[in-house]
């Protein structure tokens, strides 16, 4: 009986948010972008769908399929300490990164346009960092919370973003910018 209520209780948690991911990249997601990177969705979006999807599974599987058992190998993954250190790296890589863009006047969002490159501060280390950050953050709270789904779900997390978000953004901007974008490409890594 109790099983039967933790799957309850996690599907009661798991589906709203599903619900809210796609009503928000349906409302809130721009038709027409013109001037800017031809991204699949917002990337917050796409990370809380793939947090979500993860511990849904998660949870489906040790509540009720019980189809496997997760290694025990992967516990490496839970540890609330390092969980919470990797979450607080990654706002404050968040912080930096946004701080950047506010102090160029530039719009951090994928389907604003763009008027400059960005190239100091922490983007002379990365070219990515609030997507770095994204995925810091999802390994962070897959080990706080002890869900090793959604440790391993990062990887989905990476390809969606390295596909669908980073590759347009960077044709964009090689499009937009040329060879000073080229130039900041092979100066700079895509991640660290």
């Amino acid at each position: 009986m109790v099983i039967e209520k933790a799957f309850k209780l996690s599907l009661l948690s798991s589906m709203p948010m599903f619900l809210v991911i796609v009503l928000i990249h349906f409302f809130y997601y721009p038709t027409n972008t013109g001037d800017s990177a031809n991204v699949v969705s917002f990337p917050p979006i796409i990370f809380l769908f793939s947090m979500n999807l993860a511990f849904t599974i998660a949870m489906s599987n040790m509540y009720h399929y019980q189809i496997y058992q997760v290694p025990e190998i992967l516990n490496i993954f839970r540890s609330k300490p390092i969980g919470i250190i990797l979450i607080l790296v990654s706002l404050i890589i968040f912080y930096i990164s946004i701080k950047q863009f506010n102090k160029h006047s530039e719009d951090p969002i994928p389907t604003s346009p763009s008027n400059l490159i960005i190239i100091n501060g922490i983007y002379s280390y990365t070219r990515n960092p609030m997507y770095l950050a994204l995925l810091l953050m999802q390994i962070g709270i897959g080990m706080l919370l002890s869900v090793i789904h959604i440790v391993m779900f990062t990887v989905l997390t990476y390809l969606i973003l390295k596909y669908f978000v980073i590759f347009p953004e960077e044709k964009y901007l090689e499009d937009k910018f040329g060879d000073i974008y080229v130039r900041y490409k092979k100066s700079v890594n895509r991640w660290i």
